[in-house]
Protein backbone atom coordinates (compact mmCIF):
# COMPACT_ATOMS: atom_id res chain seq x y z
CA UNK A 1 0.00 0.00 0.00
CA UNK A 2 2.57 2.55 0.78
CA UNK A 3 6.78 2.50 1.58
CA UNK A 4 7.72 3.89 4.51
CA UNK A 5 9.32 6.45 2.47
CA UNK A 6 5.77 7.41 1.07
CA UNK A 7 4.29 8.01 4.24
CA UNK A 8 7.61 10.11 5.93
CA UNK A 9 7.29 12.53 2.87
CA UNK A 10 3.49 12.47 2.73
CA UNK A 11 3.46 13.69 6.44
CA UNK A 12 6.34 15.41 6.55
CA UNK A 13 7.74 13.22 9.01
CA UNK A 14 11.00 11.80 9.95
CA UNK A 15 12.01 7.84 9.39
CA UNK A 16 13.74 6.27 12.40
CA UNK A 17 15.26 2.83 12.40
CA UNK A 18 14.24 1.16 9.59
CA UNK A 19 14.36 1.01 5.40
CA UNK A 20 12.44 3.67 3.28
CA UNK A 21 11.37 0.96 0.85
CA UNK A 22 10.03 -1.09 3.72
CA UNK A 23 5.91 -1.46 2.39
CA UNK A 24 2.79 -1.67 5.35
CA UNK A 25 -0.08 -3.30 3.89
CA UNK A 26 -2.36 -0.60 5.60
CA UNK A 27 -3.07 1.85 8.30
CA UNK A 28 -4.61 1.30 11.93
CA UNK A 29 -5.09 3.78 14.61
CA UNK A 30 -6.53 0.58 16.52
CA UNK A 31 -4.04 -1.89 18.87
CA UNK A 32 -6.81 -4.27 19.46
CA UNK A 33 -7.75 -4.24 15.97
CA UNK A 34 -4.24 -3.91 14.36
CA UNK A 35 -3.63 -6.80 11.67
CA UNK A 36 0.17 -7.94 10.86
CA UNK A 37 1.98 -5.22 8.13
CA UNK A 38 0.20 -2.04 9.07
CA UNK A 39 1.42 0.67 10.42
CA UNK A 40 0.37 1.78 13.37
CA UNK A 41 -0.80 5.74 14.31
CA UNK A 42 -0.58 7.35 17.87
CA UNK A 43 -3.80 9.73 18.03
CA UNK A 44 -4.31 11.23 20.87
CA UNK A 45 -7.69 10.94 22.17
CA UNK A 46 -9.98 12.25 25.06
CA UNK A 47 -9.93 8.99 27.01
CA UNK A 48 -6.59 7.09 25.61
CA UNK A 49 -3.23 8.07 24.06
CA UNK A 50 -2.27 5.56 21.14
CA UNK A 51 1.19 5.94 22.39
CA UNK A 52 0.43 4.12 25.44
CA UNK A 53 -0.52 1.03 23.20
CA UNK A 54 2.91 1.17 20.89
CA UNK A 55 4.29 -2.05 22.17
CA UNK A 56 1.01 -4.22 21.69
CA UNK A 57 1.33 -2.83 17.95
CA UNK A 58 4.65 -4.17 17.54
CA UNK A 59 3.48 -7.62 19.10
CA UNK A 60 0.58 -7.44 16.79
CA UNK A 61 2.83 -7.12 13.68
CA UNK A 62 3.10 -3.51 12.77
CA UNK A 63 6.12 -3.31 11.33
CA UNK A 64 6.22 0.58 12.33
CA UNK A 65 4.66 3.43 14.02
CA UNK A 66 3.68 6.82 13.15
CA UNK A 67 4.07 9.05 16.16
CA UNK A 68 4.54 12.49 17.93
CA UNK A 69 6.96 11.54 20.42
CA UNK A 70 9.83 9.29 20.40
CA UNK A 71 9.34 6.39 23.10
CA UNK A 72 12.37 4.98 24.22
CA UNK A 73 12.62 1.50 22.51
CA UNK A 74 10.36 1.97 20.54
CA UNK A 75 11.92 1.27 16.66
CA UNK A 76 10.89 1.80 13.72
CA UNK A 77 9.21 4.73 13.74
CA UNK A 78 8.63 8.09 11.53
CA UNK A 79 8.01 10.26 13.79
CA UNK A 80 5.83 13.79 12.85
CA UNK A 81 4.50 17.26 14.79
CA UNK A 82 0.92 15.76 14.62
CA UNK A 83 -0.28 12.44 14.15
CA UNK A 84 -4.08 13.62 13.41
CA UNK A 85 -2.77 16.14 10.69
CA UNK A 86 -0.38 13.10 9.31
CA UNK A 87 -3.52 11.21 9.61
CA UNK A 88 -4.99 13.57 6.91
CA UNK A 89 -2.43 14.02 5.15
CA UNK A 90 -1.68 10.33 4.36
CA UNK A 91 -5.61 9.76 3.65
CA UNK A 92 -5.31 12.52 1.30
CA UNK A 93 -1.98 11.43 -0.56
CA UNK A 94 -3.87 7.94 -1.50
CA UNK A 95 -7.08 9.82 -2.44
CA UNK A 96 -5.10 11.34 -5.56
CA UNK A 97 -4.04 7.79 -6.80
CA UNK A 98 -7.30 6.97 -7.58
CA UNK A 99 -8.68 9.24 -10.60
CA UNK A 100 -12.51 8.23 -9.72
CA UNK A 101 -15.77 10.12 -9.09
CA UNK A 102 -15.51 11.32 -5.66
CA UNK A 103 -18.84 11.89 -4.06
CA UNK A 104 -19.66 13.66 -0.69
CA UNK A 105 -23.05 13.79 0.69
CA UNK A 106 -23.41 16.45 3.45
CA UNK A 107 -27.04 18.00 5.31
CA UNK A 108 -28.26 18.07 8.37
CA UNK A 109 -30.00 14.68 8.14
CA UNK A 110 -30.25 11.58 6.35
CA UNK A 111 -26.42 11.85 5.56
CA UNK A 112 -25.87 8.35 6.20
CA UNK A 113 -29.27 6.53 4.66
CA UNK A 114 -28.52 8.64 2.02
CA UNK A 115 -24.57 7.76 1.44
CA UNK A 116 -26.05 4.09 1.15
CA UNK A 117 -28.81 4.65 -1.22
CA UNK A 118 -26.31 6.20 -3.51
CA UNK A 119 -23.82 3.34 -3.46
CA UNK A 120 -26.62 0.89 -3.96
CA UNK A 121 -27.70 2.79 -6.84
CA UNK A 122 -24.42 3.24 -8.66
CA UNK A 123 -23.86 -0.28 -8.21
CA UNK A 124 -25.89 -1.66 -10.78
CA UNK A 125 -23.83 -0.91 -12.68
CA UNK A 126 -20.08 0.16 -11.47
CA UNK A 127 -17.82 -1.20 -8.60
CA UNK A 128 -18.74 1.21 -5.74
CA UNK A 129 -16.79 1.86 -2.67
CA UNK A 130 -18.98 2.98 0.35
CA UNK A 131 -17.83 4.74 3.40
CA UNK A 132 -18.34 2.49 6.64
CA UNK A 133 -20.96 3.33 8.95
CA UNK A 134 -20.74 6.80 10.21
CA UNK A 135 -17.60 7.56 9.78
CA UNK A 136 -17.58 10.71 8.61
CA UNK A 137 -15.31 12.83 10.97
CA UNK A 138 -11.97 14.21 11.07
CA UNK A 139 -10.44 10.87 11.95
CA UNK A 140 -13.62 8.20 10.05
CA UNK A 141 -13.04 9.79 6.60
CA UNK A 142 -9.16 9.36 6.11
CA UNK A 143 -9.83 6.09 7.90
CA UNK A 144 -12.68 5.51 4.66
CA UNK A 145 -9.66 6.54 2.42
CA UNK A 146 -7.21 3.67 3.42
CA UNK A 147 -9.65 1.39 2.12
CA UNK A 148 -10.10 2.50 -1.81
CA UNK A 149 -8.60 0.05 -4.12
CA UNK A 150 -7.75 -0.25 -7.38
CA UNK A 151 -10.61 -1.95 -8.57
CA UNK A 152 -13.04 0.93 -7.50
CA UNK A 153 -14.70 3.06 -10.02
CA UNK A 154 -16.86 5.03 -7.32
CA UNK A 155 -16.44 6.62 -3.70
CA UNK A 156 -19.60 7.23 -1.87
CA UNK A 157 -18.04 8.99 1.56
CA UNK A 158 -20.58 11.17 3.91
CA UNK A 159 -18.89 14.33 5.55
CA UNK A 160 -20.11 15.59 9.26
CA UNK A 161 -19.86 18.39 11.13
CA UNK A 162 -20.86 20.10 14.60
CA UNK A 163 -18.58 22.86 14.50
CA UNK A 164 -17.52 25.69 11.37
CA UNK A 165 -14.40 24.96 9.03
CA UNK A 166 -14.90 20.94 9.93
CA UNK A 167 -16.14 20.29 6.12
CA UNK A 168 -13.99 22.61 4.32
CA UNK A 169 -11.09 20.62 6.03
CA UNK A 170 -13.30 16.84 4.90
CA UNK A 171 -13.45 18.17 1.70
CA UNK A 172 -9.94 19.60 1.18
CA UNK A 173 -8.97 15.71 2.06
CA UNK A 174 -11.72 14.06 -0.03
CA UNK A 175 -11.20 16.43 -2.98
CA UNK A 176 -14.93 15.47 -3.97
CA UNK A 177 -16.17 15.76 -7.60
CA UNK A 178 -19.90 15.66 -6.75
CA UNK A 179 -21.29 17.45 -3.38
CA UNK A 180 -24.60 15.43 -2.58
CA UNK A 181 -26.65 18.43 0.27
CA UNK A 182 -29.46 16.41 1.56
CA UNK A 183 -31.00 19.53 3.49
CA UNK A 184 -30.36 22.08 6.45
CA UNK A 185 -31.97 21.89 9.95
CA UNK A 186 -31.78 22.90 13.13
CA UNK A 187 -29.27 20.37 14.45
CA UNK A 188 -25.57 20.72 16.09
CA UNK A 189 -26.94 24.46 17.14
CA UNK A 190 -24.38 25.03 20.29
CA UNK A 191 -21.77 24.67 17.91
CA UNK A 192 -22.91 26.17 14.91
CA UNK A 193 -24.34 28.97 16.98
CA UNK A 194 -27.83 29.65 14.49
CA UNK A 195 -29.27 28.30 11.93
CA UNK A 196 -27.30 30.60 9.43
CA UNK A 197 -24.46 28.72 10.86
CA UNK A 198 -25.50 25.55 9.60
CA UNK A 199 -26.04 26.78 6.28
CA UNK A 200 -22.61 28.33 5.99
CA UNK A 201 -21.18 25.12 7.43
CA UNK A 202 -22.93 23.11 5.16
CA UNK A 203 -22.63 25.04 2.20
CA UNK A 204 -18.35 24.90 3.09
CA UNK A 205 -18.64 21.66 0.76
CA UNK A 206 -20.19 23.74 -2.30
CA UNK A 207 -17.30 26.36 -1.67
CA UNK A 208 -14.61 23.51 -2.29
CA UNK A 209 -16.68 22.56 -5.42
CA UNK A 210 -17.04 26.22 -6.58
CA UNK A 211 -13.35 26.35 -6.56
CA UNK A 212 -13.20 23.14 -8.91
CA UNK A 213 -15.77 23.85 -11.11
CA UNK A 214 -17.57 20.58 -9.26
CA UNK A 215 -21.32 19.48 -9.02
CA UNK A 216 -23.81 20.12 -6.62
CA UNK A 217 -26.85 17.97 -6.47
CA UNK A 218 -29.00 19.26 -3.42
CA UNK A 219 -32.40 19.71 -1.73
CA UNK A 220 -34.56 21.88 -3.97
CA UNK A 221 -37.37 22.40 -1.85
CA UNK A 222 -35.37 24.59 0.83
CA UNK A 223 -35.32 28.40 -0.88
CA UNK A 224 -32.51 29.44 1.14
CA UNK A 225 -30.42 26.76 0.02
CA UNK A 226 -31.14 27.35 -3.91
CA UNK A 227 -30.18 31.53 -3.08
CA UNK A 228 -27.23 30.24 -1.46
CA UNK A 229 -25.90 27.71 -4.24
CA UNK A 230 -26.71 29.66 -7.29
CA UNK A 231 -24.54 32.75 -5.95
CA UNK A 232 -21.48 30.48 -6.63
CA UNK A 233 -20.63 28.94 -9.81
CA UNK A 234 -20.88 25.20 -10.28
CA UNK A 235 -23.20 22.31 -12.25
CA UNK A 236 -26.48 22.77 -9.62
CA UNK A 237 -28.80 19.80 -9.94
CA UNK A 238 -31.98 20.09 -7.87
CA UNK A 239 -33.87 17.52 -6.16
CA UNK A 240 -37.57 18.05 -4.47
CA UNK A 241 -41.24 18.00 -4.93
CA UNK A 242 -41.74 20.74 -7.33
CA UNK A 243 -41.61 20.30 -11.20
CA UNK A 244 -39.27 23.06 -11.22
CA UNK A 245 -36.72 20.57 -9.87
CA UNK A 246 -34.41 18.69 -12.29
CA UNK A 247 -35.64 15.42 -10.57
CA UNK A 248 -38.79 15.93 -8.53
CA UNK A 249 -41.42 13.17 -7.12
CA UNK A 250 -44.75 12.99 -8.92
CA UNK A 251 -46.08 10.41 -7.23
CA UNK A 252 -45.94 9.28 -3.74
CA UNK A 253 -47.80 6.00 -1.87
CA UNK A 254 -46.66 4.18 1.36
CA UNK A 255 -48.73 1.26 2.46
CA UNK A 256 -48.19 -2.76 3.06
CA UNK A 257 -44.55 -2.38 4.04
CA UNK A 258 -43.46 -0.93 0.64
CA UNK A 259 -42.92 2.64 -1.12
CA UNK A 260 -44.19 3.73 -4.18
CA UNK A 261 -43.33 6.64 -5.89
CA UNK A 262 -42.60 8.09 -9.26
CA UNK A 263 -39.96 10.22 -10.50
CA UNK A 264 -40.40 13.11 -13.14
CA UNK A 265 -43.82 11.85 -14.12
CA UNK A 266 -41.87 8.70 -15.52
CA UNK A 267 -39.76 6.04 -13.68
CA UNK A 268 -41.90 4.32 -11.06
CA UNK A 269 -40.09 3.06 -7.70
CA UNK A 270 -41.19 0.15 -5.55
CA UNK A 271 -38.78 0.01 -2.28
CA UNK A 272 -39.58 -2.20 0.53
CA UNK A 273 -39.81 -0.53 3.98
CA UNK A 274 -41.23 2.03 6.05
CA UNK A 275 -41.10 5.79 6.50
CA UNK A 276 -41.99 8.04 3.67
CA UNK A 277 -39.23 10.35 4.35
CA UNK A 278 -36.52 7.27 3.16
CA UNK A 279 -37.91 8.07 -0.15
CA UNK A 280 -35.94 11.61 -0.17
CA UNK A 281 -32.59 9.80 0.29
CA UNK A 282 -33.65 7.68 -2.53
CA UNK A 283 -34.75 10.11 -4.62
CA UNK A 284 -31.12 11.99 -3.97
CA UNK A 285 -29.53 8.20 -4.94
CA UNK A 286 -31.44 8.85 -8.08
CA UNK A 287 -30.27 12.35 -9.43
CA UNK A 288 -26.57 11.36 -8.18
CA UNK A 289 -27.35 8.19 -11.14
CA UNK A 290 -29.02 10.66 -13.34
CA UNK A 291 -26.35 12.83 -13.50
CA UNK A 292 -23.86 9.98 -14.11
CA UNK A 293 -25.97 8.64 -17.18
CA UNK A 294 -27.33 5.50 -15.89
CA UNK A 295 -30.64 4.22 -17.60
CA UNK A 296 -33.33 5.25 -14.63
CA UNK A 297 -35.73 2.89 -16.06
CA UNK A 298 -33.48 -0.30 -15.73
CA UNK A 299 -32.72 1.15 -11.86
CA UNK A 300 -36.13 1.56 -11.21
CA UNK A 301 -36.64 -2.65 -12.28
CA UNK A 302 -33.39 -3.45 -10.52
CA UNK A 303 -33.06 -1.65 -7.24
CA UNK A 304 -35.73 -2.96 -5.07
CA UNK A 305 -34.48 -2.56 -1.35
CA UNK A 306 -33.79 0.42 0.75
CA UNK A 307 -30.35 -0.31 2.68
CA UNK A 308 -31.88 -1.57 6.34
CA UNK A 309 -29.71 0.55 8.86
CA UNK A 310 -29.49 -0.19 12.36
CA UNK A 311 -31.89 2.31 14.39
CA UNK A 312 -33.42 4.07 11.51
CA UNK A 313 -37.05 3.44 11.29
CA UNK A 314 -36.73 -0.39 11.77
CA UNK A 315 -40.17 -1.97 12.48
CA UNK A 316 -39.71 -5.04 14.94
CA UNK A 317 -42.36 -7.43 15.67
CA UNK A 318 -42.25 -10.70 17.75
CA UNK A 319 -43.91 -14.34 17.36
CA UNK A 320 -46.73 -13.82 18.70
CA UNK A 321 -47.38 -11.13 19.76
CA UNK A 322 -49.63 -7.79 17.76
CA UNK A 323 -47.31 -5.50 18.89
CA UNK A 324 -45.59 -2.90 16.77
CA UNK A 325 -41.89 -1.02 17.63
CA UNK A 326 -40.88 1.03 15.73
CA UNK A 327 -37.13 1.68 16.49
CA UNK A 328 -36.00 5.24 14.89
CA UNK A 329 -33.34 5.18 17.78
CA UNK A 330 -30.42 6.30 15.30
CA UNK A 331 -30.34 9.92 16.20
CA UNK A 332 -32.87 12.91 16.19
CA UNK A 333 -33.55 16.25 15.85
CA UNK A 334 -36.85 18.66 15.15
CA UNK A 335 -37.48 17.95 11.94
CA UNK A 336 -36.46 14.17 11.47
CA UNK A 337 -38.79 14.04 14.56
CA UNK A 338 -41.37 15.26 13.13
CA UNK A 339 -41.38 13.08 10.04
CA UNK A 340 -40.84 9.47 12.34
CA UNK A 341 -43.94 10.95 13.72
CA UNK A 342 -45.84 11.56 10.21
CA UNK A 343 -44.52 8.34 8.91
CA UNK A 344 -45.68 6.29 12.18
CA UNK A 345 -49.31 7.58 11.90
CA UNK A 346 -49.36 6.04 8.85
CA UNK A 347 -48.40 2.28 10.07
CA UNK A 348 -50.54 2.61 13.20
CA UNK A 349 -53.91 3.61 12.25
CA UNK A 350 -56.32 3.06 14.67
CA UNK A 351 -53.67 1.94 17.01
CA UNK A 352 -52.93 2.59 20.58
CA UNK A 353 -49.51 4.68 19.86
CA UNK A 354 -46.74 4.84 22.52
CA UNK A 355 -43.85 6.87 22.49
CA UNK A 356 -40.49 7.20 24.21
CA UNK A 357 -38.99 10.39 23.63
CA UNK A 358 -35.71 10.70 24.95
CA UNK A 359 -33.87 14.16 24.64
CA UNK A 360 -33.03 16.05 21.31
CA UNK A 361 -29.21 17.08 22.21
CA UNK A 362 -27.09 20.12 20.99
CA UNK A 363 -29.92 21.96 20.16
CA UNK A 364 -28.15 25.41 22.25
CA UNK A 365 -30.34 27.74 23.75
CA UNK A 366 -33.73 26.70 21.87
CA UNK A 367 -33.72 23.11 23.41
CA UNK A 368 -36.28 24.02 25.58
CA UNK A 369 -38.73 25.46 22.91
CA UNK A 370 -37.85 22.85 20.09
CA UNK A 371 -39.17 19.93 23.17
CA UNK A 372 -42.05 21.40 24.30
CA UNK A 373 -43.25 21.58 20.25
CA UNK A 374 -42.61 18.15 19.98
CA UNK A 375 -44.72 17.35 23.15
CA UNK A 376 -47.53 19.15 21.36
CA UNK A 377 -47.31 17.84 18.32
CA UNK A 378 -47.36 14.55 20.41
CA UNK A 379 -50.62 15.65 21.96
CA UNK A 380 -52.16 16.58 18.57
CA UNK A 381 -51.68 13.08 17.21
CA UNK A 382 -53.12 11.65 19.78
CA UNK A 383 -50.28 9.39 21.62
CA UNK A 384 -52.02 7.50 24.43
CA UNK A 385 -48.12 7.53 26.35
CA UNK A 386 -45.37 9.40 26.02
CA UNK A 387 -41.97 8.16 28.06
CA UNK A 388 -39.29 10.37 28.65
CA UNK A 389 -35.64 9.98 28.85
CA UNK A 390 -33.30 12.46 29.99
CA UNK A 391 -33.76 16.24 31.34
CA UNK A 392 -34.94 18.11 28.09
CA UNK A 393 -37.46 15.57 27.93
CA UNK A 394 -39.63 16.94 30.68
CA UNK A 395 -40.29 19.97 28.50
CA UNK A 396 -41.99 17.42 26.14
CA UNK A 397 -43.93 15.82 28.72
CA UNK A 398 -45.12 19.09 30.18
CA UNK A 399 -46.28 20.15 26.96
CA UNK A 400 -47.75 17.23 25.83
CA UNK A 401 -50.08 17.04 29.27
CA UNK A 402 -50.76 20.68 28.92
CA UNK A 403 -52.48 20.00 25.59
CA UNK A 404 -53.25 16.49 26.11
CA UNK A 405 -54.91 16.02 29.59
CA UNK A 406 -56.01 12.74 29.22
CA UNK A 407 -52.63 11.36 27.76
CA UNK A 408 -50.51 9.36 30.55
CA UNK A 409 -46.50 10.49 30.81
CA UNK A 410 -43.25 8.89 32.60
CA UNK A 411 -39.86 10.14 33.13
CA UNK A 412 -37.01 8.44 33.53
CA UNK A 413 -32.98 9.20 33.50
CA UNK A 414 -32.08 5.97 31.55
CA UNK A 415 -33.02 3.89 28.85
CA UNK A 416 -33.19 0.84 30.41
CA UNK A 417 -35.38 2.13 32.94
CA UNK A 418 -38.00 3.20 30.37
CA UNK A 419 -37.56 0.07 28.39
CA UNK A 420 -38.81 -1.95 31.13
CA UNK A 421 -41.97 0.30 31.97
CA UNK A 422 -42.78 0.09 28.22
CA UNK A 423 -42.19 -3.43 28.67
CA UNK A 424 -44.57 -3.67 31.09
CA UNK A 425 -47.49 -1.11 29.64
CA UNK A 426 -47.51 -2.98 26.17
CA UNK A 427 -51.13 -4.52 25.31
CA UNK A 428 -51.94 -5.94 22.09
CA UNK A 429 -52.65 -3.80 19.48
CA UNK A 430 -50.24 -1.55 20.39
CA UNK A 431 -47.61 0.72 18.16
CA UNK A 432 -44.44 2.16 19.36
CA UNK A 433 -42.23 4.75 18.10
CA UNK A 434 -38.96 4.98 19.74
CA UNK A 435 -36.56 7.97 19.14
CA UNK A 436 -33.97 10.43 20.62
CA UNK A 437 -30.38 11.44 19.96
CA UNK A 438 -27.90 9.47 19.58
CA UNK A 439 -26.18 9.86 23.07
CA UNK A 440 -28.95 9.15 25.42
CA UNK A 441 -28.27 5.31 24.09
CA UNK A 442 -32.35 4.54 22.99
CA UNK A 443 -30.86 1.43 20.89
CA UNK A 444 -30.83 -0.54 24.32
CA UNK A 445 -34.81 -0.52 24.74
CA UNK A 446 -35.32 -2.72 21.76
CA UNK A 447 -32.43 -5.42 23.68
CA UNK A 448 -34.67 -4.58 26.75
CA UNK A 449 -38.24 -5.49 25.12
CA UNK A 450 -36.58 -8.65 23.67
CA UNK A 451 -35.28 -10.11 26.94
CA UNK A 452 -39.07 -9.26 27.99
CA UNK A 453 -40.85 -10.71 25.24
CA UNK A 454 -38.50 -13.80 25.89
CA UNK A 455 -39.33 -14.08 29.44
CA UNK A 456 -43.01 -13.69 28.85
CA UNK A 457 -43.31 -16.21 25.86
CA UNK A 458 -41.58 -18.59 28.51
CA UNK A 459 -44.00 -18.29 31.10
CA UNK A 460 -46.89 -18.46 28.77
Amino acid sequence: MFTLGEITKACRGKLIGANPDLKVEGVSCDSRSIKRGELFLALHGVRFDGHAFLKDAFKKGAPCALVDQAVSGIAPIIVVDDTLKALQSLAHFHRRRFLIPTIGVAGSVGKTTTKECIGMALSQAFKVRVGCGNWNNHIGVPLNLFRLSPEDQFLVLELGANHPGEIKILSEILEPTVGVITGIHPTHMEGFGSLDGIYRAKLELADFLDQTRGTVIANGNDPELLKRLKERKFNLITFGTSPKCDYFLSRLEAHDGFLQFQVNGAFDFKLRGYGAFNVWNALAAIAVCGHFHLDLKALSQKWKELPQIEGRFQLEKWDGRDIQIVDDSYNANPNSFAQAIESFQELARERRKLSIVGDMLELGQEAKAYHEALGKELAQRGFDLVIGVGPLSRFALEAYTSAYPKGRTAHFQTAQEAGKYLAASLQEGDSVLIKGSHGMRLDQIKTVLGEHFKSSSAVA
